[in-house]
């Protein structure tokens, strides 16, 4: 019987997804954090994300945005500030605890709802060998530019529903959920067969213009509140999935 294994590392599940000729069109571009990397990054893209490797609930992530050749944004916490690059490495580095190793991703432009980015959660599930979606939820963030849409940054969740039907971008619902849940499916497929894998949580992203991107995984998920914003049958189905994948676990 199969042992569920928890996968720390953000690049550990990222990798195999960005090397998958189907999905790596939807994965943000990902590189260990080093401030050559960083430097071809900005320039590549308006904005991106520096974040630990191993970390969760958004702590110890920036944002850098590119104003100018000459001039960044650089947003953290409450903080944020216009500075040339060497500053911003500088600024970054202090940041940085010397346990950890740090990314430097693609930064999505996400839709929005009320002018607040959101993003979805999705919980998948592993039952007798088949993956199911069980859980499904959007977080949106309360400020128009928050650096990050995680529920534990007093973010809040909301019925995907809603949102899909209510965003800034007027997206077309049934496309986007179509998508979201053929993404996740492909996702876990990929992810599963390169690590023993039984529940896998992803933050799932779409951008303004209805793109929909992997953003991270997480092999430990925290459902915390979903049962508030979920409807009554998928909830018990999430719980039931979860009693299996525990008493299959004490089997083995």
């Amino acid at each position: 019987m199969q042992v569920h294994k928890i996968v720390r590392s953000k690049m550990k599940k990222t990798i195999p997804l960005m090397q998958d000729p189907n999905l790596s069109r939807h994965v943000p571009e990902t590189h260990w954090y080093s401030t050559e990397s960083l430097r071809r990054m900005v320039q590549s893209y308006p904005q991106v994300y520096i974040k630990p490797n191993i970390g969760r609930k958004g702590s110890g992530i920036s944002r850098v945005k590119r104003i100018s050749n000459s001039e960044y944004e650089l947003s953290y916490e409450e903080t944020t500030k216009l500075v040339p690059f060497p500053d911003v490495v500088r600024d970054l580095t202090g940041r940085f605890s010397t346990r950890r190793e740090y990314l430097v991703q693609q930064g999505i432009d996400l839709a929005t709802l009320n002018e607040g980015p959101f993003h979805i959660r999705v919980v998948m599930q592993k039952v007798r060998n088949c993956w199911r979606l069980t859980l499904m939820s959007s977080i949106v963030a309360k400020q128009k530019d928050a650096v990050v849409t995680n529920a534990s940054r007093g973010n809040f969740d909301l019925h995907l529903e809603e949102v899909l039907q209510k965003n800034d971008q007027k997206l077309n619902p049934l496309n986007t959920l179509r998508e979201l849940t053929d993404l996740s499916h492909q996702i876990v497929h990929v992810l599963g067969s390169c690590f023993p894998l039984l529940e896998i949580g992803l933050d799932m992203g779409i951008d303004k213009q209805g793109k929909v991107w992997f953003i991270e995984a997480n092999t430990n998920p925290d459902s915390k509140g979903l049962e508030k914003v979920t409807d009554k049958i998928s909830y018990q189905k999430y719980r039931d999935a979860k009693k299996w994948i525990r008493e299959n676990e004490r089997r083995a």
